[in-house]
């Protein structure tokens, strides 16, 4: 296991590769978002739309059957309601459903950000742990600057989204890079 007391050498090339592919990765689609930031706003909103679309109309044929059967699935048969108006809401209203992206991406960077934080403290013995660090305090502080700018339309989110995507490739290219010579250390 990588992030337990025991590293070994099999466990740091087997990581460092997948910290290097989805580093890598990170990093590419985060430069695509900076460099179209309204056009990766406005595809956020269109595929949260489509899965909201998708949950409710799995939980109405699970809601369904249920009825069906004999059973009253009466939560299930609302949340199919709800994820089916939201989903049909973001697809026909995309810059509402940007504003409403913004909160909720400001949630998720200031969690994701908290949950890096505490990650570092975890795995300090790992060189380029300190990246993985400013990263998450990074995105705690573009949970702050997207609550205070919401309003401000669709730019902000392909803009913050790509910020965080890049540094969240690189950091995880660094932790690839320490696993790389922690393994050689074993």
């Amino acid at each position: 296991m990588l992030f337990g007391e025991d590293f070994s050498k099999e466990d740091c090339a087997k990581s460092k590769r997948r910290f290097y592919i989805v580093g890598g990765l990170l990093l590419l689609i985060g430069v695509l978002s900076l460099a179209m930031p309204l056009l990766a706003s406005f595809a956020i909103e269109t595929l949260v739309g489509f899965f909201l679309l998708a949950v409710g109309f799995s939980n109405a044929l699970g809601a369904y059957g249920a009825f069906r059967e004999g059973v009253s699935p009466w939560q299930q048969a609302f949340m199919a309601a709800i994820s089916i108006v939201a989903g049909v809401l973001f697809l026909t209203h995309p810059l509402a459903g940007v504003m409403t992206l913004s909160i909720l991406l400001a949630a998720y960077f200031l969690a994701d950000g908290a949950l890096r934080v505490v990650e570092y403290f975890r795995m300090r013995a790992v060189g380029g742990s300190l990246w993985v660090l400013l990263s998450g305090i990074l995105s705690i502080i573009l949970a702050f600057m997207m609550w205070r700018n919401f309003f401000e339309g669709a730019v902000v989110i392909g803009i913050i989204l790509g910020v965080d995507l890049v540094c969240g490739g690189l950091s995880l290219i660094m932790l690839g890079r320490g696993l790389s010579e922690l393994g050689k250390r074993l």
